[in-house]
């Protein structure tokens, strides 16, 4: 294995998520907080990137030899990589903040992974003994911006922004792409010849989405960093807010409705977002995944609405009128809830779990499905069901015809068997894994707070990408309470749920390390 290649891309990343601290550093001094975080905020950034950058030089290869790897090399370094941000990420929550080294590394490991599950509210307590009596909003307006931009950085992935710059360093980065990018891909699936092209091509596009967002959200009367911040959480569908009620805090009909459709727009495959600017307007419908996605949507919509409408006992928190038999409102309210769900964004605009029984038990299998593949969302992903459920009845009509080839088919392509095996295999471990950290978060937890509810959803939205569940862990609470312990692990469930299991799971195979 290339340990010298391996060692310097990781200098890289860590190089880049320097330069990105320095950056709320300098806003930090914009947004006018006290001089003493700016100043510690900039220098944190600062001698994070110098120090990356001794160990770039340090570990830089001269020949075009030592440059090659192969996907041993782009595992580890993907792997390796996210838990280097993780680690290093926590420093401005940690020196600025003055947080615990666990809730700083669990605040970050959410905002990379675009989690959105956060230890930060009025209970929590910081190094000194004190609290933040405001929660999220006491925390400086830098390390507010930093938080939100750990998610805008995990939604497209650290690792395919440094694929775009590779080139400068003469280094290939199809298997690091590989690596982040894990999931099912069909042969169309190529967005340019080069691969650091593609990631370029895919940064500018959710530059460009991000950009549209913050004049939509100016235009709804939100301040311009919120409109920022806002925009950066829902375009990578990491849903950190610089409110602590979330977008509740604004109860915008207009707000609502402009975060509900670009939550869905950042769900879906970004491919297809690109062919629609190609010229090929019907690339949306003709996707077997996005209809699938679209309907999914449009059934839970429905039937919470429904709910919501005729149910006497549902007020709505923050505007404090009953939602009985107001249509429109309860449409707005759970379109969006829906769709923050099912994409793994985690915004809210209410406690949903006050509402219906039949409502949550929704809520909670839309955790499941996720987004649709190649984008910005957590979960399963929609191509994963689709093809579990197409090669189910394919089983199921070979007990009637044994000699049955096989004929699973995604778009009208006929998919080859070790995609199957492949999807097969994630499901499975996605569930144990889920099963299994529930499991030991019970055990790391008190029992009275941990109960059965809590310990499946808190592990469900951490392996999902989620953030806020139910039980312990709804809306109007937050990851605070539990122990450290049960903090580190999740902070890890979330990496290993952003890279989509295999990636991260591969290194713990002793063959793996073997020659």
């Amino acid at each position: 294995m290339n340990r010298k290649i391996i060692l310097h891309l990781i200098c890289v990343i860590a190089g880049v998520t320097g330069l990105a601290i320095l950056l709320s550093g300098g806003v930090s001094f914009l947004m006018k907080d006290r001089l003493n975080d700016s100043i510690t905020l900039s220098l944190t950034g600062l001698i994070l990137f110098l120090s990356a950058l001794c160990g770039g030089l340090l570990t830089r290869t001269k020949s075009t030899a030592e440059r090659q790897f192969g996907f041993r090399e782009g595992f580890a370094i993907v792997a390796l990589g996210w838990l280097v941000v993780s680690i290093t990420g926590s420093l401005p929550f940690i020196v600025t903040a003055d947080m615990h080294w666990y809730d700083a590394l669990f605040e970050t490991a959410s905002g990379f992974s675009t989690t959105d599950a956060s230890v930060i509210d009025s209970t929590l307590t910081l190094r000194n003994g004190s609290s933040l009596p405001n929660g999220v909003e006491s925390l400086p307006y830098g390390v507010l911006f930093w938080r939100s931009l750990t998610n805008w950085l995990g939604g497209m992935g650290i690792v395919v922004l440094t694929i775009a710059i590779l080139p400068l360093l003469n280094i290939g980065g199809q298997t690091l792409f590989n690596a982040e990018t894990t999931g099912v891909k069909s042969s169309d699936s190529k967005i340019a010849p080069r691969i650091a092209s593609s990631a370029k091509i895919l940064w500018l596009l959710y530059l460009g989405m991000t950009a549209v967002q913050v004049v939509f959200l100016l235009l709804g009367g939100m301040p311009f960093f919120d409109s920022i911040c806002h925009s950066f959480g829902t375009i990578a569908t990491g849903g950190f807010s610089t409110k602590q009620n979330s977008i509740a805090y604004y109860n915008s009909a207009y707000i609502d409705t402009v975060i509900t459709i670009f939550m869905f727009l950042a769900g879906c495959n970004f491919l297809l977002h690109i062919r629609l600017f190609s010229g090929k307007f019907l690339a949306f419908w003709k996707d077997e995944e996005f209809r699938i996605y679209l309907y999914i949507l449009l059934f839970a919509t429905t039937v919470i609405t429904l709910y919501l409408t005729f149910s006497s006992t549902i007020t709505d928190p923050v505007a404090k009128v009953p939602l009985y038999h107001n249509f429109w409102n309860s449409l707005r309210i759970a379109s969006f809830q829906c769709v923050s769900i099912m994409t793994s964004t985690g915004f809210s605009t209410g406690d949903y779990c006050s509402w219906p029984t039949v409502t949550g038990i929704i809520l909670f299998l839309l955790m499941f499905p996720g987004g649709c593949g190649g984008s910005t969302s957590g979960g399963l992903k929609c191509v994963r069901g689709i093809l579990l459920f197409k090669h189910s009845v394919t089983e199921v009509r070979r007990c009637i015809f044994p000699h049955l080839i096989p004929d699973v088919r995604l778009n009208g392509v006929r998919l080859e068997n070790n995609v199957i095996q492949r999807t097969l295999g994630f499901a499975i471990l996605y569930f144990c894994i889920f099963l299994v950290f529930a499991c030991l978060i019970s055990l790391l937890c008190p029992m009275a707070e941990m109960d059965f509810a809590t310990a499946l959803s808190a592990s469900l939205s951490c392996l999902s990408n989620i953030g806020p569940g139910f039980g312990n862990i709804g809306p109007s609470y937050s990851f605070g309470w539990i122990t450290p312990a049960a903090k580190v692990l999740l902070s890890f469930e979330m990496i290993v749920g952003r890279l989509e299991l295999f990636t991260i799971l591969v290194l713990f195979l002793p063959s793996f390390w073997k020659k």
